[in-house]
């Protein structure tokens, strides 16, 4: 499965998850980011509203591109802070059960993959992605998710036999805290 490639023709994904991009750039970066956007014809960037996920995808394309492949963890990194979350996350675990929940939450109109807990236990749990964004993205989701909810996070290492970088349909992770 190729990074920056829906699944499908037509998903959407909202505003408010868009705008990760935006707060995940260095803010010297922040205009260029805008910049970026506009040109896969996503302008006036409202919160509320739906974008092509195709649209949103290049835009990731190119600002790994254009300003480096660093800023995919930035903007991993203020997903949970942006994005639309489940009121009821209250831990690691349950934060990392509602990725998949945030992920759908905030995309809608066709297939998009999902992110799947495998494995859990009070210290560590597994997430397998299969999802259109690139694997260093979401590995940097699923432990800033976890850093998020809880003040012990420790480690987030890659396991299982395929990558999707690799052309494999799934990444998995195994993240402890």
């Amino acid at each position: 499965m190729a990074a920056f490639e829906p699944f499908e023709e037509g998903v959407e994904v909202k505003g408010q998850a868009v705008l990760s991009i935006v707060a995940g750039v260095p803010s010297a970066f922040e205009s260029k980011a805008y910049e970026l956007l506009a040109a896969e014809g996503i302008e006036d960037l409202e919160a509320e509203e739906w974008y092509p996920q195709s649209s949103y995808l290049s835009a990731y394309r190119r600002i790994v591109k254009e300003i480096g492949e660093s800023t995919l963890k930035r903007i991993a990194q203020s997903t949970p802070e942006n994005a639309e979350w489940p009121p009821f996350v209250d831990g690691p675990v349950a934060a990392l059960e509602s990725i998949d929940d945030a992920y759908q939450q905030n995309h809608r109109g066709g297939e998009i993959g999902s992110y799947d807990i495998v494995d859990t236990d009070d210290r560590q749990a597994t997430v397998e992605c299969r999802t259109p964004y690139p694997c260093a993205f979401d590995q940097e989701l699923v432990e800033a998710t976890v850093a998020a909810f809880s003040d012990d996070y420790t480690n987030t290492t890659e396991v299982g036999a395929t990558c999707r970088q690799d052309g494999g349909e799934r990444c998995a992770y195994r993240v402890e805290w």
